[in-house]
């Protein structure tokens, strides 16, 4: 981080005198509220610190951080590659994070985050999914600013940061489909994750544009990936149909489930994709043994928490301006795990 900007530096950058950064910057009138906005959100992003009066440090911005335990049972959890890039960006802006892991009682019970009821944090992140009664009690007993993170609520008041599953979905079964593939199955169990049925929703949009016959409901090629709690290759997961209706390709919602099916399908029989092809999302298997050079679909985490930081710092400074979210799109990664039939 740069600790040598100066209001010059920002000024030039926007065209603006040095006096107008100057009164955007304490808060003086003479400034419009957009160009003020404008010039605090690149005075954080260039680095710059602003001098206190009578030289008293200034209190330092605390962030919390809760996400489901169910999501970091294993070290190549894609929440701690999640909160690893955040706590990074965090500490570029001098800010600093605190996470809190909610247990499965904790969460049942709706129990209040320590992080809250200790009133240890100026605004939180909530990362990834969680059921309904505890945003709930969240949307009451938390009198901060929230942002979700890889997940959208109706139950919260708070901005959004997410991944556009949708056309993720739809933009990789576009890709089997150009690969000939017509027999598409879905890994995931559905209603577990909003992202797991965003990815599902956004494969079956493009087989029923492309004229496919989809069975939304009750679908045979949909293949449970994890229990009810959350748990990947919890018993009776991976129930692989029957050698007649296998399909050509399998989507998976996540490229550690990706990899999981492959070692099921080579105790089947099956060779990838000699046999059959199969394609993740998220491009971040980093610690499983890969036979394979997995294809997925990749979403730029750097942006993601960056606009995460931006919108949650811009509500900490403005708690009253309107709720905002954004969708990151991706792109897809083509690995070896895909062939044309």
């Amino acid at each position: 981080m740069q600790s040598d900007v100066t209001l010059s530096d920002i000024a030039e950058k926007l065209g603006v005198s040095s006096v107008t950064v100057s009164k955007a910057l304490a808060g003086k009138k003479g400034v419009s509220d957009e160009l003020r906005e404008e010039i605090l959100s690149l005075a954080d992003k260039m680095g710059y610190v602003r001098k206190e009066k009578n030289h008293h440090p200034k209190k330092n911005t605390v962030i919390g951080v809760i996400v489901a335990e169910r999501y970091l049972n294993h070290s190549r959890s894609f929440y701690w590659h999640i909160y690893k890039e955040l706590s990074v960006q965090s500490n570029d802006k001098r800010i600093l994070t605190l996470l809190e892991v909610i247990n499965r009682e904790a969460e049942e019970s709706e129990s209040v985050p320590n992080l809250i009821a200790q009133e240890s944090v100026d605004g939180l992140i909530i990362l990834g999914a969680f059921n309904v009664g505890y945003l709930r009690m969240l949307r009451n007993k938390a009198k901060i600013p929230m942002l979700s993170l890889d997940s959208l609520y109706e139950e919260i008041e708070g901005d959004a940061v997410i991944t556009d599953n949708i056309l993720g979905g739809y933009e990789i079964t576009r890709y089997l489909f150009d690969k000939g593939h017509r027999k598409i199955g879905f890994v995931g169990t559905l209603k577990v994750t909003p992202s797991i049925d965003e990815r599902y929703i956004g494969m079956c949009k493009f087989l029923s544009s492309a004229g496919l016959d989809v069975e939304f409901r009750d679908n045979p090629l949909v293949i449970n990936d994890r229990d009810k709690y959350g748990n990947l290759d919890a018993e009776g997961t991976f129930a692989l149909p029957s050698a007649k209706e296998m399909p050509t390709a399998f989507f998976c919602n996540c490229d550690v489930s990706a990899l999981l099916l492959i070692e099921h399908l080579k105790e089947k029989g099956y060779k990838v994709p000699k046999d059959i092809s199969v394609i993740g999302f998220d491009n971040y298997v980093p610690d499983m043994n890969k036979s394979i050079e997995l294809s997925s679909y990749e979403i730029d985490l750097s942006v993601m928490i960056s606009k995460a930081m931006e919108l949650l710092t811009q509500r900490l400074r403005n708690p009253d301006m309107p709720f905002s979210s954004a969708m990151i799109r991706g792109k897809l990664i083509v690995g070896d795990s895909v062939r044309a039939v």
